[in-house]
């Protein structure tokens, strides 16, 4: 398989190999962060951001429902590789941008490794607000004011807590006398 570079930054993008390999030898990789490493072409690898498992495990969710429910995938991507997702089996490895830790890095998958799809999130709705209120302009609050006001009650405060402890170590000396 050839090369794949992954930029440096990278977020919220989840790449879905499919494992040719004995069931047995898929369910011991879960565990095995060397081997993962191996598999991927990598020297180094936050395991917490790959998952191995069998596509029986998702039930109806299916492999497609699990990308759009887990990873939240756009739906345009998972509408093009339905089909290729659906007609899989066996055992995948999905391997999250968080694997990566947002350097850049090259992957060089072994032969066991077959790249199905690369998946990006959902972005975020663009939810700007228009603030036309006075108050919510730049520079129109009043400056200063208010911090001779803060010594004088950062004062007190400490005045009711020296006298409340005076209280307590009072009542405990009486209840103990």
């Amino acid at each position: 398989m050839s090369r794949i570079d992954i930029p440096a930054g990278e977020l919220g993008t989840t790449r879905v190999f499919s494992l040719s390999m004995p069931a047995d030898t898929a369910r011991l990789l879960r565990d095995d962060a060397q081997r993962q490493m191996a598999l991927l072409g990598v020297e180094t690898l936050n395991t917490t951001g790959v998952e191995v498992f069998a596509l029986s495990d998702l039930g109806d969710l299916g492999l497609a429902g699990y990308l759009r429910e887990g990873a939240d995938a756009q739906e345009d991507d998972l509408k093009r590789d339905r089909v290729k997702l659906a007609a899989l089996e066996g055992w995948v490895m999905l391997v999250h941008s968080l694997a990566f830790g947002g350097m850049p890095v090259t992957l060089a998958p072994a032969a066991e490794l077959t790249l199905i799809g690369t998946y990006a999130q959902t972005p975020p709705p663009n939810t700007q607000i228009g603030l036309e209120a006075e108050a919510a302009q730049p520079y129109s609050g009043t400056a200063g004011g208010t911090s001779a006001q803060a010594g004088r009650n950062q004062a007190s405060a400490a005045r009711v807590t020296a006298l409340l402890a005076i209280v307590v170590i009072a009542v405990l000396w009486w209840a103990l006398g």
